[in-house]
């Protein structure tokens, strides 16, 4: 009898103690499952200091079923809850279903930061908080309701119009800007698509394209020439309703969208139908250059699904591996290295734009971690600065790509008089111009010409082009396999003296020296 009344009281003591903590998510975007007490005591840390500690087993709220694709699992990567009266209380969190280390959290759901690694290990929280409210997320939400205000902060601006393309299940509208000068012949211009949140969670990708879309645009000169020289259609949300629902990687009914596709009519949802139409319409005006599809994963680093040349073809391949170079200059978050393969599949976006328009297109997945960069524990950890700067270059990168230049940023692809050179092959070298050089003798010259550069200092770059290369067979990533520089190297301070036409000439320093592009940067 005395141990039953002794477990009563301590049942009814462990249920006052955990009576004040409170676990909802009853906000957009919110996403929480089933929260169970494991354990909770009163632990004297130091005389007058009684701290009590609550553990607590979270489940994720899973997708619904999917579907079409009935074999896929459902998901419930997304983390998003607030627990409130838990000041001075240490609390232990086992995460059931998601494995990402380091998330993240705000007292105020505005500022948002990282837990450090001792606090946050994969799938645990351990903490002691010093506010009576926070929120947790898996990274920083971008919400559909954030986006709105975006949108029309952006649709204000010049060149910039905002088109609906369709409607979601739920009946949320797809929003695609479309930024471009208007007064600019569409024929004159570069064609440029770029979409996100396919999978809901990957709220990092969003802060990215903010910035991209923010820096485009903007009312500066550069911004003002990139809307002159491209087309750009850009769709935030591909997927608002698995948003603002805060669902993990499928939309309102269960389908993942990233992987619809190479369906039949019947069997496509509604807003993967809205995204292959425009690409239809737009193809078929004139086809696209470029199209980004934004994402962000587990793996601690960033970098671009590409696709392997015997899926595509080795042109492809040397395409894509420059603009993944040129994604890798004056970024010290992504590296050549860190770049990832598999075949080009019906499935994807990027297998409707190769069958549609072959080489003309070149289609890529970009992938942000939730965490830190290039598997460095120790280095910075992905935070809105960096994903800030990451999507600004991003910007840059895309228009070096595309062959602009802007004020202030002067590129030169072809050079002339390559006498004393040999081209480079296209099956060896991603070369980024019209082709590459490789001297056959020290010395040997060539030379850049631009009709009109302003006065000024400058920083005047080279692109070395690495290897046209995949992982070794059996892998979908490099190993110890060095994939070359791929990226702008600079050379030296160049004065021009006055407005109008620029030459510069530039000898081999040694036999098998390499020429291509050269990119100017006015000193600020």
């Amino acid at each position: 009898m005395r141990h039953f009344i002794l477990s009563v009281l301590l049942l009814a003591t462990s249920i006052m103690m955990d009576a004040q903590v409170r676990f909802d998510a009853d906000f957009e975007s919110g996403n929480l499952g089933k929260v169970e007490l494991l354990d909770s005591t009163k632990v004297i840390v130091t005389p007058g200091d009684t701290v009590e500690h609550l553990s607590y087993l979270i489940h994720g709220k899973f997708d619904p079923i999917n579907p079409i694709d009935i074999s896929l699992a459902a998901n419930a990567n997304w983390y998003y809850f607030r627990i409130s009266g838990i000041e001075g209380k240490q609390i232990y969190l086992t995460l059931k279903d998601n494995g990402v280390h380091g998330l993240s959290y705000s007292y105020d759901g505005d500022q948002w930061i990282h837990f450090p690694l001792n606090e946050s290990p994969r799938r645990r929280l351990d903490k002691r908080f010093d506010k009576d409210t926070v929120f947790i997320a898996l990274y920083r939400p971008y919400t559909y309701s954030y986006l709105q205000e975006r949108i029309a902060e952006w649709g204000s601006r010049e060149g910039t119009r905002i088109d609906t393309i369709g409607w979601s299940f739920e009946g949320r509208p797809l929003q695609l800007l479309h930024i471009t000068d208007p007064n600019v012949p569409t024929t004159a211009k570069k064609r440029l698509w770029f979409h996100g949140r396919q999978h809901p969670s990957e709220t990092p990708g969003s802060w990215l394209l903010d910035a991209f879309i923010e820096k485009i645009t903007s009312d500066t000169p550069e911004a003002k020439s990139l809307r002159a020289q491209i087309d750009a259609y850009i769709l935030p949300f591909a997927n608002p309703d698995g948003v603002f629902n805060g669902l993990s990687r499928s939309n309102a009914i269960g389908v993942n969208q990233e992987i619809n596709f190479g369906r039949s009519d019947d069997s496509t949802v509604v807003e993967v139908q809205a995204m292959k139409a425009m690409f239809r319409k737009l193809h078929d005006e004139q086809p696209v250059d470029l199209v980004l599809n934004n994402h962000s994963q587990h793996a601690d680093c960033a970098t671009y699904w590409m696709h392997t040349s015997s899926s595509t073809s080795i042109e492809y391949s040397r395409k894509q591996w420059v603009f993944a170079g040129l994604s890798c200059s004056f970024n010290p978050y992504m590296y050549p290295k860190e770049m990832l393969f598999s075949d080009v599949a019906p499935r994807y976006c990027e297998g409707w734009f190769w069958n549609n328009a072959g080489e003309r297109t070149i289609a890529l997945t970009l992938e942000t971690p939730y965490t830190f960069y290039s598997f460095n524990k120790e280095g910075e950890w992905v935070n809105d600065s960096n994903l800030k700067y990451f999507g600004e270059r991003l910007l840059d990168a895309v228009a070096e790509y595309l062959g602009v230049s802007t004020p202030g940023r002067i590129l030169i692809e072809n050079p002339d008089n390559p006498k004393g050179w040999k081209a480079l092959s296209n099956k060896t070298t991603a070369f980024m111009g019209e082709s590459g050089w490789s001297a056959t003798a020290k010395g040997s010259k060539i030379i850049y010409r631009a009709d009109r550069v302003e006065a000024g200092e400058y920083e005047l770059y080279r692109y070395i082009p690495g290897h046209n290369i995949e992982p070794p067979q059996g892998r979908n990533d490099f190993g110890e396999t060095d994939p070359g520089e791929h990226g702008w190297v600079f050379e030296c301070d160049y004065t021009q003296k006055r407005d109008g036409r620029f030459k510069y000439v530039y000898r081999a320093k040694e036999v098998d020296d390499i020429a291509d592009a050269i990119l100017l940067i006015r000193k600020r």
